[in-house]
């Protein structure tokens, strides 16, 4: 079947009719000067039908049909314009008889083009592709799309996990000899099953994750199968079978700004690969976790869920990639995203390459303010034309409370001086925090301070180490699930996955105002022994027993008088109890009260009715060691003694606390000892 279109004068361009003869109807007007514009225009004083066959619908466009039209229309009422009118046998003889040129004489025209060019009947027609697009395209199939499988753990109810759920991500090959993939440890985290898929194949390959660290959020991954390191049938250049073989990025320095970007990766809204532009934005210290603050790429390309762990090129030709693409800012933000660099991603590698293993980031063991103030810094005697930052709080847990004391002032780390606004030279007029000169460091390394001290400098050393947090920061790094009931009573150890999941709502995203305050301010504190941990009442399973009790994220601070070291040793301190009545202190002087026998019987009943399998996790089943028997007996003793320091001085008998003799002995008998 043949169909026309009928061009005019009229703003509707375009009519369809069907079955009507081939030709075209002059009809006269008042010449008009031709539109200077380059957008569409009505054509003037003419109307043209051209026929179509019915494979044109596909294969050709509106818009070049009425400027091939257009362009014909005006050549004919301005014939003393000789290029235009030379431009219609130049068209004409560009089409064969059998792709629509109309014979019949000079007002016969060629067929448009509406959908673009028609698709050649054989592949020896088709146009090479250009050396520039093959050498970038080596570079994106080297973008893999990772399928992940993941069940979470379930902090609010921790006896069950949260259902099972899927998503999407990206990686790219760092090294085919070592056959190692890389991406976010947050794509991969928690997986049950991961599988890869190469660009221009449908098959997934199975993927294992050997090396994952959360803390600067990278996960190394590898596949075993050859045909996904070689392609299909192992094709040595992927011209006969498909995609050849796989051939690894490289990496470079963090680039200077206003540096052009390319994202690569899967976001949503496609299933294939999608590229991204921007401009290296600006370059600070990042939130990779709650545990850690890194060097970070800002960029204005657009990241969305499914491009984390994708390359951020900065030159595609060559495959060089400035770093692993990971976060963006939500909120009343455009524009924001964020990418690794390469200096986190060695870091990352080199402790992978050297022990198996990815320890995570070190912590300088203190923490410091500004020391902008003149007088203040005159009060700490801070010599003219000298900066630093104050030290206010130190660990003591941690190497450094051997070294560094509070009111110190901090001159320089590791050979960098540190400004008043406790910043140090990054590169030609940019400054970071003096923190990630710490954090580039390895844990087990030497840090090198200059301090002021009584205004007399001074030079320490000392190892670095992991921060032992009192509230756990990172599931799977420093903490896990765990519970213990009694009563209907539900106790576990307070944490910022904890916290996530109580109070971050749907989204996660913790917000501090939404905490309550005896809660919140144990962020805020360090550990003073090995183990210790803030025990919070989540919730009451109701029963009879435990009635008129609604309390919920309440601090718990003693069990019958004993401060409480940990959830071990309330659930030990429960166990062993021979007292008629189970007294929780809880913070704010409240006490939670249940009878003892009635507790221990009815205890499997609220179990049940839950659909809780067992009265405490894992963690909690073992018996206590050595260590942990003479921790609790320490912490008994300091809670005894305080009470009864207390009780003497209401009496104003404080001075009888000469004789500690009866009480150490009456300490180191500890209930589950009779």
């Amino acid at each position: 079947m043949m169909r026309s279109l009928v061009v005019g004068h009229s703003h509707t361009l375009l009519h369809s009719v069907h079955d009507k003869s081939l030709g075209v109807r002059r009809r006269s007007a008042q010449r008009r000067p031709s539109p200077s514009s380059a957008c569409l225009q009505p054509i003037c004083g003419r109307r043209v039908r051209v026929v179509l066959s019915a494979s044109d619908s596909v294969n050709n466009t509106p818009a070049t049909a009425i400027n091939n039209t257009s362009a014909l229309a005006d050549s004919e009422q301005k014939p003393q314009q000789a290029a235009a009118s030379e431009s219609i046998p130049q068209q004409s003889s560009m089409l064969s008889s059998d792709n629509g040129l109309i014979d019949g004489g000079e007002d016969y025209v060629p067929r448009p083009n509406l959908f673009g060019p028609s698709m050649p009947s054989g592949a020896q027609h088709l146009q090479p592709i250009r050396p520039e697009v093959r050498q970038k395209s080596w570079a994106l199939r080297s973008v893999i799309k990772v399928f992940s499988t993941k069940v979470e753990p379930n902090y609010g109810q921790p006896w069950q996990m949260l259902p099972q759920r899927s998503s999407t991500a990206s990686a790219f090959v760092v090294s085919t000899e070592k056959r190692h993939l890389l991406t976010n440890a947050h794509a991969v985290s928690n997986a049950t099953a991961v599988y890869v898929r190469r660009p221009g194949m449908a098959r997934k390959f199975r993927a294992q994750i050997i090396c994952e660290g959360k803390m600067c959020d990278l996960a190394l991954m590898t596949v075993e199968d050859d045909a996904f390191w070689l392609g299909p049938g192992g094709s040595s250049n992927g011209t006969a079978s498909g995609p050849g073989p796989l051939k690894p990025l490289n990496f470079v320095d963090v680039p200077e700004l206003q540096v052009p970007i390319a994202v690569a990766g899967y976001p949503v809204g496609g299933d294939s690969l999608s590229v991204t532009k921007g401009i290296v934005s600006r370059l600070a210290l990042v939130r990779y976790s709650p545990a850690a603050r890194l060097l970070g790429i800002q960029i204005d390309a657009a990241i969305n869920p499914g491009n984390s762990g994708g390359p951020a090129f900065a030159d595609l030709e060559t495959g060089s990639v400035a770093g692993v693409a990971f976060s963006k800012s939500t909120g009343n933000v455009d524009n924001i995203g964020y990418v690794i660099p390469w200096r986190v991603i060695s870091h990352f590698y080199e402790e992978y390459e050297a022990i198996g293993s990815y320890r995570g980031v070190p912590s300088p063991g203190f923490a410091t303010q500004d020391l902008e103030n003149p007088a203040q810094k005159k009060y700490f005697k801070v010599p003219e034309g000298g900066s630093g930052v104050l030290v206010v709080r130190v660990d003591p847990l941690s190497d450094a409370a051997g070294a560094i004391k509070e009111n110190d002032v901090l001159l320089e780390a590791e050979g960098f001086e540190v400004a008043d606004d406790g910043t140090v030279e990054f590169r030609e007029d940019e400054r970071l925090e003096y923190g990630h000169v710490i954090r580039s460091q390895h844990v087990g390394d030497s840090l090198h301070l200059r301090l002021l001290r009584d205004g007399q400098e001074l030079c320490v050393k000392y190892t670095l180490g992991l921060k032992d947090h009192l509230v756990p920061l990172v599931h799977g790094v420093d903490c896990s699930p765990s519970y213990y009931i009694m009563g209907g009573l539900v106790f576990c150890p307070l944490s910022s996955p904890f916290l996530e999941m109580v109070f971050g709502g749907a989204s996660r995203r913790l917000r501090r105002s939404d905490i309550p305050v005896p809660v919140l301010s144990a962020l805020n504190k360090d550990k003073v022994r090995r183990q210790q941990q803030v025990v919070v009442l989540v919730q009451v399973l109701a029963h009879e027993i435990n009635s008129g009790y609604k309390y919920s994220v309440v601090p718990v601070e003693s069990f019958n008088g004993v401060k409480l070291h940990n959830l071990r040793h309330l659930a030990a301190l429960c166990d062993s109890c021979l007292e008629p009545f189970l007294n929780f202190g809880l913070e704010g002087g409240r006490v939670v009260t249940l009878d003892t026998s009635e507790a221990v019987q009815h205890s499997p009943e609220v179990l049940k009715l839950n659909a809780i399998a067992a009265d405490r996790s894992e963690d909690l089943r073992q018996p206590p060691t050595e260590e942990e028997l003479q921790t609790w007996a320490e912490v008994k003793a300091e809670s005894m003694k305080t009470s009864r320091e207390t009780a003497l001085k209401e009496q104003g008998a404080s001075s009888f606390l000469e004789d500690d003799g009866e009480e150490a002995d009456g300490v180191d008998t500890l209930p589950w000892d009779s």
